[in-house]
């Protein structure tokens, strides 16, 4: 009997709706109700935010800005500034990104490198989402528009496409 077409499709959709639904368990359920996995998952949280922080300040200092900055706020000294909050801190995105890799079929020797170097750029591009906002809101005397929000969010969702689909088109070459 010839073998399905669509079985490593198959196989690709089942991996990413299993990684999904851990993390639905994990960052919706395990967080709230296991003290040990809170403490754990927050570490997580806590680690990319003082990444972009570092980052940021760097980044700030640089172009010459005088700034001030809390556990989790950065300003411009003259500014409202921006509050990272944990769904703006990418290890969301950067877990997600990590899925589509895992999932899809391909040689682990190149998983092992590729995905550590993907989440170094998406952590680079939160940085410089983070130091736009700032100069943004310093800029405008005021707060950030949604839409400039929103803008800096797509950009990081493209890029995370971008690098899935050099992945699929260039690292890696077996196909679906």
């Amino acid at each position: 009997m010839a073998e399905s077409p669509y079985k490593s499709l198959n196989v690709f959709l089942i991996k990413i709706f299993l990684l999904y639904f851990i993390w639905l368990v994990s960052d919706g359920f395990l967080v709230h109700e296991v003290s040990w996995f809170a403490k754990f998952w927050a570490y997580f949280y806590h680690l990319f935010l003082q990444i972009i922080l570092t980052g940021s300040k760097w980044g700030l200092s640089l172009l010459g800005y005088d700034y001030v900055s809390g556990y989790n706020s950065l300003a411009i000294i003259g500014s409202y500034g921006v509050i990272i909050g944990n769904q703006c801190v990418g290890f969301g995105l950067s877990y997600g990104f990590a899925s589509l890799i895992g999932a899809y079929p391909g040689p682990l020797q190149k998983k092992i490198w590729f995905i550590p170097l993907g989440i170094i750029f998406i952590g680079l591009i939160n940085v410089a989402r983070v130091l736009a906002l700032t100069t943004s809101v310093y800029k405008s005397g005021g707060f950030v528009q949604m839409e400039e929000h929103d803008l800096f969010n797509n950009i990081i969702y493209i890029f995370i496409f971008l690098l899935w689909l050099a992945w699929v088109k260039l690292l890696n070459k077996k196909q679906l």
